[in-house]
């Protein structure tokens, strides 16, 4: 049995590819830790430094050429790799140079084809590959990136006792920084292996897996957009590359400073403090030796931490130059962001409470305004800046920014509830004001009048009048039991905030599932003799409004709880203001994957993403045995980048392939007829389409260019009326995985109900926002503080009936034993029109 090894940095190139100075100090490294007998101890390591593409080529297949079964070969690259239109991946060589169209001449590159066919022709049946690289040229100043798009690296570079070693998924970007030796990932496989810290299991040796662990941890503790990935094959995954030291007391303080980092979120606390020392003295390790070690484990945590600052700084500037922010300035801050290698989550802590600080437009319309003097209030106003809910004897007043103009006073009639103050055009009713448009109907906008009034009488006749015709407007039955309730006096508010101004259909299908739950406990006995008020908001599914929400909803004391929001662009930002401000948030509709375990006071009714597409993959690759998958996606929705990482993890798994064509909506030149024929041509069998609530036409020109000719699947976001007019025979067939089917509790109350409340039918959104509510329900029953909801929601002993099955959560805040249907899109006999029908198991 022998251990080889060819190690190969590109580090220099022909004009049009940026230079990569930590390619050479990559190989340099792992050339120490290979060689090194109490390490590696491999018996033969080759090094190429910006070899000419031939001569990489010839060394490739001579690493392969020639082995017995027993040997361990590792092939490791670091340098740019680069992606055709097919989406092919090549590796550059130090003479690969541009053609006159700009793009890289083939046959100045290595293709991984070509990698491939000679590992397979190789009788070693252990080979690891390790790529520290990716697919572009320099991004940023101060950071360059090696990669910009997908490819599919497990089926170009995987088989047979193998594992594949990735710097970051296939859609992300690899960085080295500037002014370090080594890149960020080949940085921690050697330190991973050159310190031994990676043997997770003590075993004394260190296995591909392990390794990987090690390194995916560190690098995402600096730069957490980067996501290593291993792409094992049979038994790759095992294969021993390493000795790790036994008994030695630097690696045993080096684990024991892991530990105590780990358990204090980034810091070292008192007790571990405490616990070091101790240890250094036993282990006899010198203070210079322990600092040294204690800089090393935090070095990635403190990276992050400046990247942070950087981003901080950078997003003050730009708010201080105008705000709302101007669309260019969002995609500079988006550049930078994917530069710094921070996700949506990171810069979402950040910018929270600086939008918080922000006044919001329109200027407001105060109803039945508090008459302090002019001066005062003059100066309460000036003072305030972003959402503030100033508790004036015990009536809440909304302000939203500062302003001299005189605002229009509707004057008080004779109240028939309790008075309170309303502010108009702040995008949250209570049923002062019509959300919902266009709606003209003269009872709805006389019950909103009267509302806004404290005519509550007048108020319920109006919204019950209106209701009569209008049945299907959850608006209006909200409005009608806030008004029951407001008489009642003694009642608990919580709020759902859903995306009226871009989607209205998708806000109207999350309100009838909360409106449906408050009007039962209303009508059923309340909650411990109090009525449920309901307290609506429009987030339009933009980041910036959804924080301003939820800090408006964090500063009202009265609110409890909050049913919202829809999209993940959305949830995730406000969750954070949430949890910051111990509010309970509960989405019904937001399924990316980072979503759990965002804090302990949020939750979700909804499957997370990881569950969908494991249905959706295995009913395609093993009951349609559909085996080359295209993957059309929103890349700038947080919903969809989840949806697609777990798609490829899961369809790799089940034993398909994915198809390399690129398709995202979201680019501007996108062409849906150009994507299908690529694909087509490239084998494609299958298409998913993974979109955002607001590009649903877009998926729906994908499904016309397709014209039914690779089988379709999409995420839940297609279930949706719309898709059912307008996409007709262009969608017939497409298979979805959806939370809620009715068919699938027949003998739930919930379906009779809604049916009979609303006169028509309702969807999985409707669904699921029920849930939710039901949840919160359930939970004020037995506490009515925001931090004993959150206590009683995570209770084990918890749990509720719901529209889909039995409600309990997990630690994480997801769902305990939530289950994932699929449906297909079928027409219905003897009509133009369509349906979703379920899929038998």
């Amino acid at each position: 049995m022998a251990k080889l090894a060819l190690l190969i940095g590109v580090s220099e190139y022909e004009p049009g590819l940026t230079p990569l100075p930590a390619a050479t100090k990559d190989v340099e490294a792992m050339q120490r830790v290979l060689r090194h007998p109490e390490i590696g101890g491999f018996d033969d390591v080759k090094v190429l430094i910006n070899p000419q593409q031939y001569e990489m080529a010839v060394a490739i297949e001579i690493l392969f050429d020639d082995r017995q079964k027993d040997d361990l070969v590792l092939l490791f690259f670091s340098g740019h790799g680069i992606k055709d239109e097919d989406g092919k991946l090549y590796f550059a060589a130090h003479n690969t140079r541009k053609t006159d169209k700009g793009v890289p001449a083939r046959a100045t590159t290595v293709p991984a084809s070509f990698v491939h066919d000679v590992m397979n022709k190789s009788r070693s049946k252990r080979e690891v590959v390790i790529l520290d690289c990716c697919f572009s040229g320099a991004f940023a100043e101060g950071m360059l990136a090696k990669d910009d798009g997908f490819v599919d690296v497990k089926n170009q570079l995987g088989g047979e006792g193998r594992a594949v070693l990735t710097s970051s998924t296939s859609t992300q970007f690899a960085f080295e920084q500037q002014g370090v030796d080594t890149s960020t990932y080949t940085s921690y496989i050697v330190e991973g292996l050159e310190t031994g810290v990676a043997d997770w299991d003590e075993d004394g040796w260190i296995s591909v897996d392990e390794l990987h662990e090690y390194a995916a941890k560190k690098v995402q503790e600096s730069t957490p957009a980067m996501k290593p990935e291993i792409y094992p094959v049979k038994g790759g995954f095992k294969i021993k590359l390493a000795k790790a030291p036994s008994n030695d007391p630097r690696l045993t303080y080096i684990r024991e400073v892991e530990y105590w980092v780990e358990g204090g979120n980034g810091e070292i606390s008192v007790a571990g403090r405490a616990a070091l020392d101790a240890l250094q003295e036993t282990l006899q390790l010198s203070s210079e030796d322990a600092a040294t070690i204690e800089t090393q484990v935090l070095a990635p945590i403190e990276n992050k931490k400046i990247k942070l600052q950087r981003y901080e700084i950078a997003f003050r500037d730009e708010i201080r130059q105008g705000f709302p922010l101007s669309d260019k300035t969002g995609a500079n801050l988006k550049r930078l962001q994917q530069a710094l290698g921070l996700r949506d989550e990171d810069i979402a802590l950040i910018e929270a409470p600086i939008i918080a600080e922000q006044p919001l437009t329109p200027p407001p319309v105060i109803v039945n305004p508090p008459p302090p003097e002019p001066s005062k209030f003059n100066y309460i106003a000036a003072s305030i800046i972003g959402v503030i809910g100033l508790i004036i004897g015990g009536t809440v007043v909304y302000f939203f920014r500062p302003g001299s103009i005189s605002q229009p006073v509707v004057q008080p009639i004779e109240n028939s509830c309790t008075k309170e103050e309303f502010t108009l055009g702040d995008r949250i009713s209570l049923g002062e004001e019509i959300l919902l448009k266009p709606d003209t109907n003269p009872d709805k906008k006389a019950g909103v009048q009267a509302f806004a009034n404290s005519d509550c009488k007048t108020a319920i006749e109006k919204f019950d009048a209106y209701r009569k015709t209008n049945s299907t407007d959850p608006e209006a039955l909200i409005y009608l039991n806030n008004a029951k309730a407001r008489q009642k006096v003694d009642r608990l508010k919580i709020a759902v905030s859903v995306p009226i101004g871009t989607t209205q259909s998708v806000a109207e299908e999350i309100l009838r599932g909360a409106a449906q739950a408050q009007d039962e406990v209303n009508n059923s006995g309340s909650i411990n003799g109090k009525l449920l008020e309901l307290a609506i908001a429009n987030d339009n599914n933009d980041p910036t409004d959804a924080v301003q929400i939820a800090n408006q909803f964090v500063k009202d004391t009265k609110i409890l709880a909050v049913v919202g929001h829809n999209a993940s662009n959305a949830s995730i930002p406000a969750a954070y203001v949430y949890q910051k401000n111990g509010l309970v948030m509960i989405s019904p509709t937001s399924f990316a994957q980072n979503l759990s375990n965002t804090g302990n006071y949020i939750f979700r009714t909804v499957p997370n993403v990881s569950l969908m597409a494991d249905s959706l993959s295995h009913y395609a690759i093993k009951t349609l045995k559909k085996n080359n998958i295209l993957i059309c996606v929103d890349f700038k929705a947080v919903d969809n980048q989840s949806f697609k990482e777990e798609l490829l993890t899961k369809i790799m798994a089940a034993g398909g392939k994915i198809n390399t064509t690129n398709c995202d909506v979201s680019s501007s030149n996108f062409n849906p007829s150009a994507v299908i024929s690529q694909a087509i041509n490239s084998k494609a069998d299958g298409l998913v389409l993974g979109l955002y609530i607001d590009q649903i036409k877009k998926g729906l020109a994908v499904a016309e260019a397709n014209k039914g000719q690779l089988a379709l699947f999409s995420s839940p976001t297609l279930y949706t009326i719309e898709t059912l007019e307008v996409g007709k025979a262009n969608i017939n067939g497409m298979v979805l995985a959806a939370p809620w089917h009715p068919a699938a509790f027949p003998d739930n109350p919930f379906l009779k109900n809604s049916q009979k409340l609303w006169r028509g039918r309702v969807n999985w959104r409707t669904a699921t926002a029920y849930d939710a509510t039901k949840a919160i329900i359930a939970s004020l029953q037995q506490n009515s503080t925001r931090e004993g909801l959150q206590q009683v929601l995570h209770s084990p002993s918890f749990s509720v009936d719901g529209a889909t099955g039995k409600i309990q959560f997990a630690q994480s805040g997801d769902r305990i034993n939530n289950k994932v249907f699929l449906v297909k899109v079928q027409q219905i006999t003897g009509t133009d029109k369509y349906e979703f029908v379920p899929i038998q198991p």
